[in-house]
């Protein structure tokens, strides 16, 4: 898979070189705040296993954004898939570390990724967004997500999520998770 540059951005398909970088990242509480929380060590292993298989699937999975001038991997962006409604389905993400939020990465990252996902497929992507995640919601805003109804992710009512879509190519039904069968 291609490596993107941006002007102060790589974005690349994740390598097993990354685990550890990785593994720190999702077993930390400020990168994981809007998730499913941190995990333990195994299971952020796992997490990174996911982006390894979902990278050999679909060329814009989540992959690692990384500084140019510096070299570090702040984060990541791409799609996952998720089950919503009983389907399989791409959902868009991303994430950064605390110090490299507020700096138009997550915007310049994610944008130069979905520009390969619109050359590469059409359809409806998914993002879900914390409704209290009001940055997120900007990035997504600026990327071309729009609103399309808020739901019950979890099984506490009192913590909804926002659906967000947007046409990928030139849209047309929802993507399906690789892994949907």
């Amino acid at each position: 898979m291609p490596q993107i540059e941006t002007d102060r951005l790589t974005i690349r398909p994740p390598v097993e070189g990354d685990r550890t970088r990785f593994v720190e990242l999702f077993t930390d509480p400020e990168f994981t705040v809007f998730s499913d929380g941190p995990h333990d060590a195994e299971s952020a292993s796992a997490r990174f296993d996911r982006m390894l298989l979902m990278a050999e699937a679909i060329p814009y999975a989540k992959q690692p954004v990384i500084v140019r001038e510096t070299g570090a991997i702040v984060g990541y962006t791409g799609a996952d898939s998720v089950v919503l409604d009983g389907i399989g389905r791409l959902e868009w993400g991303w994430r950064l570390v605390p110090e490299a939020r507020g700096q138009g990465y997550a915007t310049e990252a994610a944008s130069a990724l979905l520009a390969l996902a619109d050359r590469h497929t059409d359809g409806e992507m998914l993002c879900l967004i914390a409704p209290d995640n009001h940055a997120s919601r900007c990035v997504a805003d600026k990327v071309g997500f729009h609103w399309w109804r808020r739901i019950e992710w979890t099984d506490d009512p009192a913590n909804p999520t926002d659906a967000l879509v947007r046409p990928i190519g030139t849209g047309g039904r929802p993507l399906l998770a690789p892994d949907s069968g």
